[in-house]
């Protein structure tokens, strides 16, 4: 066990003299910069060697704030959040494809594909529990979704 202490001594002291000879390079300046292109023409067997000036980078950027261990603060919990407003609620599409009116002497009369099924309907009628027939124009058809009183207009095709 000493022996591994002693050789791990002299193994960490040796490497500690041979980081302290080796001679630190500085950077030479941007305007000798030699381009690749340059070099390669000069000598083709020498490859060009390019180097760059960090310390002129990191002085241009500020640097960050430092914390202040001394700055006053407070125990106290952080408020609450905020509460979160829930968007309004919006009706679906109408679930409805037009399909037909026909007018006669009592008024006119909505037809109206769901799915597989027609359905049938005057002004002021509910279709579906959920939709009422409002009015049926000359070219569109005014329904409202009764959970929300929202007014929907579905347009006869062309």
């Amino acid at each position: 066990m000493k022996r591994a202490r002693i050789a791990l001594l002299s193994l960490g002291s040796a490497a500690l003299v041979a980081l302290a000879s080796v001679e630190v390079e500085t950077p030479r300046r941007a305007a000798n910069v030699v381009p690749a292109r340059a070099a390669a023409a000069s000598s083709e067997k020498t490859f060009p060697v390019e180097t760059l000036e960090y310390g002129a980078a990191f002085l241009q950027q500020p640097l960050p704030r430092a914390v202040d261990p001394f700055e006053a603060r407070s125990w106290a919990p952080p408020p609450p959040p905020a509460p979160k407003v829930a968007p309004k609620p919006v009706a679906p599409p109408l679930p409805f494809v037009f399909s037909g009116v026909m007018e006669d002497e009592s008024g006119k009369t909505l037809f109206v594909r769901k799915g597989d099924a027609v359905l049938v309907a005057r002004e002021h009628e509910v279709l579906d529990s959920s939709y009422r027939v409002e009015e049926i124009g000359e070219q569109t058809v005014a329904f409202t979704y009764l959970p929300l009183q929202e007014r929907q207009v579905l347009a006869y095709p062309k």
